[in-house]
């Protein structure tokens, strides 16, 4: 036994330090080839024997990339993105080969990260709530999980670890780092310092990071919107303590992470709808998570049991955002000019308690290798919209906005109830080549409303249900070891969401606008299926990950969806299901040593990755708009040797966008593009590192998919708003000691 727990990855359960890779740098890999990946059957595994397609990128990747955000953690990740919002609200969450949002499923450190909300231009919610500062690594499973992982991992699953002392200090001792960087993609500076400590079977480690910087420069030509000018700051903390005694691991973690944003939103200004009065649109918004987890992993506790693992964690987090939007007169609708402000607040506290074991042997003729757990999970949720409109000429204050008396709640407090049993494992049998993978799931989850005073005087009339399900999630997988280096596999998955508390309840009116939004108690849960194929290859010269897939769905709600008017004339919005979904398509991954070719090129490798997908509502036949177009990323990159820094160039090609739905609006397609990235890492002795980067080397402009929801061809802001950066760079300095 190593100390590794079945539940997460370790550097002991990697077989040392996280921070000893390859000196060839990683910037351009797709998947992180040769690693052990936790996250497809809940333990160590080699990726060459995932019988599924996952990514893993790790802390020396982090730092090469000088990854910002989420995003940057994904740049070159075939079939994976992270969508969000240019006007204001900035990231959401990810898109995994086209399910995106609360579909995916994202951990850390095993606890599931909040939901996202959103109720439109004033309200949205995301869950861009992770500093890269603090990640050790970060795996993806993609395609359906929930056999694993329960509801919300319709889609795949996202799982980072965070940094922990025993992945800088393989052995006993202490190290300090100071890292600061600058990023002209939106001026932002960032500054961080770790410390970290080792003294025999216990370990501290305490990082603080602070960054400081504006709107995200846009490619905006000609008389085109610039970004919207913004200030942004965003806060983070780490400590993590760590100690063995005997054959036990205790491990406590506490962390916080708190983001604001100042916007001048400019680009909504004169603009569509309820904004072709604004003058002024004024935007203060702050997110805050806190997080508390305690776990003990345990040695074999008893004869039959080789690892248990035990988890608590306690997780808040709050969104507030107000708004300030002031408006000229426009008689005779508007005779007198106001200032409305608007505030949105969203809480959510999670308590959850998880139990994880392992066992491995021989039975029934077979070598086995099983994890199985229970898991349970409380969730209490809060929101309220408040705000108020004064008359600019008289003073006069009203609570009345769009018809609306706030303050109100657009859904009752609710509080979510979840409890799963879970089995997965390896079968081998004798001397065979093949091997049988299983996973098996039981979910059971509730919906309790709790109805307030304030909820009830905005909705009298509204029937508040509880609801409750449960489900049972398979998958299985069957792999063939053709011979050391190569594996080819056959897995088959299934995946579940629970409908939504938002869905089941939502309660909004706006009288002046005559719509409204009703409740939804009789959703089904939305059901994936999945088929996967693939071809893995860890071998001398090359190693190669190949997968084709085949992903249904049936069910998928459609939030809010248009309905039509209703015998009084207003008209409703109710979420439904859809009928059914399909999306399918290709990804691959490849990595070339240039020294079997000739001894000097030893220090050279080329690298690829490509992703094609095409989706399609199978109810509908139109195309699903979610699905990102398909991209090639190709590297070239040496190692650091004779004094030479590392070096990547790297070249992303992504194809136009020819496939869309156009049934309800004429959305704007975004053109195909090819941008190029430059990455350097010079050492200059034991403690100083520099790390530098030019991207968009060609100043191209162009569109990133993810970031155009609802753009049409006349839109407001126009399409050349939503462009991406044009060249642009960043420099860090690490030193250590």
């Amino acid at each position: 036994m190593t100390g590794s727990t079945p539940g997460e990855a370790t550097s002991e359960s990697l077989g040392g330090s996280a921070t000893a890779s390859s000196p060839a740098i990683a910037s351009a890999r797709a998947f992180e080839l040769g690693q052990v990946v936790v996250v497809a059957a809940r333990r160590p595994q080699p990726t060459e024997d995932v019988v599924g397609t996952v990514s893993v990128v790790a802390r020396p990747e982090i730092e090469r990339l000088q990854a910002q955000d989420i995003r940057d953690l994904v740049r070159y990740e075939p079939g994976v993105t992270v969508t969000g919002d240019a006007v204001r609200f900035g990231l959401d969450g990810f898109n995994i080969r086209g399910i995106h949002g609360n579909r995916i499923q994202v951990r850390i450190d095993g606890v599931p990260m909040p939901d996202g909300f959103s109720v439109g231009s004033f309200a949205n919610a995301g869950r861009d709530q992770i500093d890269p500062e603090l990640v050790e690594r970060l795996e993806i499973l993609r395609g359906p999980a929930s056999a694993l992982y329960g509801s919300d991992a319709l889609g795949g699953i996202v799982t980072l670890t965070s940094r922990d002392a025993r992945d800088l200090l393989p052995a006993p001792g202490r190290t300090m780092a100071l890292r600061s960087g600058f990023s002209t993609r939106d001026d932002a500076w960032r500054a961080g310092t770790l410390g970290a400590w080792r003294d025999g079977g216990q370990g501290l480690l305490v990082s603080l990071v602070e960054r400081r910087g504006h709107e995200v420069r846009n490619h905006a030509s000609g008389s085109e919107p610039r970004s919207n000018p913004a200030h942004t700051r965003r806060r983070s903390a780490l400590l993590r303590w760590s100690g063995r005694f005997d054959d036990v691991i205790l491990t406590g973690t506490v962390d916080s992470l708190g983001q604001w944003s100042e916007t001048d939103v400019r680009s909504l200004v004169n603009g569509p709808g309820q904004f072709a009065t604004t003058e002024r649109l004024a935007a203060d918004d702050a997110e805050t998570r806190e997080r508390v987890l305690g776990t003990a992993s345990f040695d074999s506790p008893v004869a039959w049991l080789d690892e248990l693992e035990l988890r608590a964690y306690w997780q808040g987090s709050r969104t507030r955002q107000d708004t300030l939007q002031q408006r000229r007169a426009a008689p005779p609708a508007q005779r007198f000019p106001t200032l409305r402000e608007r505030r949105f607040d969203l809480a959510q506290w999670q308590q959850g308690v998880q139990a994880i074991g392992r066992v491995a042997g021989a039975g029934l003729g077979a070598e086995q290798d099983w994890v199985f757990g229970a898991e349970f999970q409380r969730t209490r949720v809060k929101s309220r919209r408040d705000g108020r409109e004064t008359n600019l000429m008289t003073g006069a204050t009203t609570h009345v906005i769009l018809g609306e008396v706030l303050p109100v709640r657009d859904f009752p407090n609710s509080i979510l109830g979840s409890a799963a049993l879970f089995a997965s494992g390896e079968l081998r049998f004798g001397e065979s080549a093949w091997s049988l993978l299983p996973a098996l799931r039981w979910d059971r989850f509730r919906v309790d409303g709790r109805v307030d005073p304030l909820f009830l005087e905005d909705n009298p009339s509204n029937n508040v249900v509880d609801t409750s399900d449960s489900r049972v999630t398979p998958k299985l997988g069957v792999r063939l070891d053709v011979d050391d280096d190569d594996r080819l596999y056959l897995a088959w998955a299934e995946g579940f969401r629970a409908p939504p508390f938002t869905d089941v309840n939502i309660a909004l009116a706006l009288p002046q606008f005559n719509y409204v939004v009703r409740p939804n108690p009789n959703l089904a849960p939305e059901r994936s299926r999945g088929l996967e194929l693939g071809w893995n290859r860890e071998g001398p010269q090359a190693d190669w990950r190949i997968a084709v897939f085949d992903n249904r769905y049936r069910n998928l709600i459609e939030s809010r969806a248009n309905l039509g008017p209703d015998a009084s004339g207003a008209l409703v919005f109710q979420s439904v299901n859809r009928a059914r979904a399909r999306i399918r398509g290709i990804e691959g991954a490849a990595r070339i040593r240039l020294e079997r070719l000739s001894p000097a090129l030893e220090p050279w490798s080329l690298r690829g990755a490509v992703s094609v997908a095409r989706g399609d509502d199978t109810a509908r036949d139109l195309p699903l708009n979610t699905v990102q177009p398909d991209r090639l990323v190709l590297g070239i990159e040496r190692a650091e040797v004779d004094g030479w820094p590392e070096f990547a160039l790297v070249a992303t090609a992504v194809r136009r966008v020819s496939r869309l739905d156009r049934s309800s609006a004429d959305l704007f397609a975004p053109p195909g593009y090819v941008t190029l990235d430059l990455s350097l890492r010079k050492r200059f002795g034991e403690a100083v590192i520099v790390d530098a980067a030019l991207r968009n080397l060609g100043d191209v402009r162009y569109w990133d998919w993810a970031n155009l929801r609802g753009v049409v061809v006349r839109n407001v802001p126009p399409p050349g708003f939503y462009t991406a950066p044009g060249r642009n760079g960043a420099l860090t300095l690490t030193i250590e000691w």
